[in-house]
């Protein structure tokens, strides 16, 4: 296992609470989910189930129900056509794992635009897999040709996060179209981690999956409901695929979880009848967005892009001090956590990744205080 790094955005929220078990105002943009609790109906709706002795093992791809509905959630929305035996109901990081497990073989490489979320290399290395950064533009945009340097006959896959963490890019519908065509082109899978569908102020979601028959049988999609429902700590997610593929992670998912849990099932099954709780913390979210980017835009000392989705920010510094030393400093001299944007790949060096999912006060009063210590270095 020492080929495999400790996530840096778990280990950051880890020191977190032993600083404030000190008695320090702590002000966290390190931390990845909302800063809500999860709606009060769902919660009640999981209780009730629970009461009613859902609490057993279900069928190892999820409840037929939620598969069914799901299905019908990615037709009407993303215009995906996939039915319930497309569907494996599992945690969304856990499905990464299963895509990866499911579609490599020991040394193929997976394409991974850079800057990229922290785990998808080493997820890829525990499936035996390499993984391949490539640069995305100035602006986070896809960079076909410069992918296209990288491809071999080795290339099993690109890993696609949009809306990205840690940039807070959505990408436009030509981009993917153009992406799809080059994995066509390339015979090679998308596996599209869409987790943060329900996070966009700017644009739309523009799946993969949903491009034609062809694109569907090349991409393995991700979701669950995490981040637009505030459900972190449940852990439930899906997995959209072709029934093949399906059918070999669910084999995989047996043999590993067993099944994800009932619990977590049946409050995401009536999380999918709450249209109002995502559009309430998209709301929130922006007007957090909005103050975030104000305050930091007015540095003359970074240079950030105004995020279309997500809850981050990526702000960029010109000063030769690596990224883990700033966030270092930022957290003894200032009490202000950020994530080292090392931890995001190659493009992340000198940058932090700030996550504004949380009050406006501890954005105001953090941020100012993080735009005078950049000043002074």
């Amino acid at each position: 296992m020492q080929y495999i790094n400790e996530s840096a955005t778990v280990s950051a929220s880890n020191n977190v609470e032993k600083l404030r078990k000190q008695g320090l105002k702590i002000y966290n943009f390190g931390i990845g989910e909302p800063d809500f609790t999860t709606p009060e109906g769902i919660i009640d709706y999981a209780f009730e189930m629970a009461k009613q002795g859902k609490t057993h093992y279900t069928p190892s791809a999820g409840i037929m129900e939620l598969r069914e509905k799901i299905a019908s959630k990615l037709k009407t929305r993303n215009r995906i056509d996939a039915n319930a035996e497309n569907v494996l109901v599992t945690p969304t990081k856990f499905g990464i794992n299963l895509a990866m497990m499911v579609i490599l073989n020991p040394g193929d490489e997976v394409i991974i635009p850079d800057p990229y979320y922290v785990s998808y290399p080493d997820i890829v290395k525990l499936a035996g897999g390499k993984p391949v950064p490539v640069r995305t533009t100035d602006d986070y945009d896809i960079d076909l040709d410069e992918m296209r340097k990288f491809v071999t006959p080795r290339t099993r896959a690109i890993i696609l996060n949009n809306p990205n963490n840690p940039t807070g890019k959505v990408l436009s519908e030509k981009e993917i179209r153009d992406l799809v065509d080059f994995a066509l082109e390339n015979d090679i899978y998308i596996v599209s981690d869409e987790i943060y569908e329900d996070l966009i102020y700017e644009g739309s979601l523009y799946s993969p999956a949903s491009m034609g028959k062809e694109a569907f049988e090349h991409t393995i999609t991700l979701n669950g409901f995490s981040k637009g429902y505030a459900m972190t700590g449940w852990r439930i997610g899906y997995f959209v695929a072709t029934e093949e593929i399906v059918e070999a992670a669910n084999i995989i998912q047996q043999q590993t979880i067993t099944c994800a849990s009932s619990i977590s099932q049946y409050a995401a099954l009536r999380a999918l009848d709450d249209n109002e709780s995502p559009a309430r913390m998209r709301s929130e979210f922006r007007k957090r967005r909005d103050l975030a980017y104000g305050i930091l835009s007015e540095s003359t000392d970074m240079k950030v892009h105004k995020p279309e989705g997500a809850f981050y920010m990526f702000p960029g510094y010109s000063k030769d001090i690596p990224s883990e030393k700033i966030a270092e400093m930022l957290l003894n001299q200032e009490h202000v956590v950020v994530t080292p944007g090392s931890a995001f790949g190659d493009r992340g060096r000198h940058h932090f990744r700030i996550s504004f999912a949380t009050s406006e006060d501890i954005i105001k009063e953090g941020l100012e205080r993080l735009v005078k210590f950049m000043h002074t270095l």
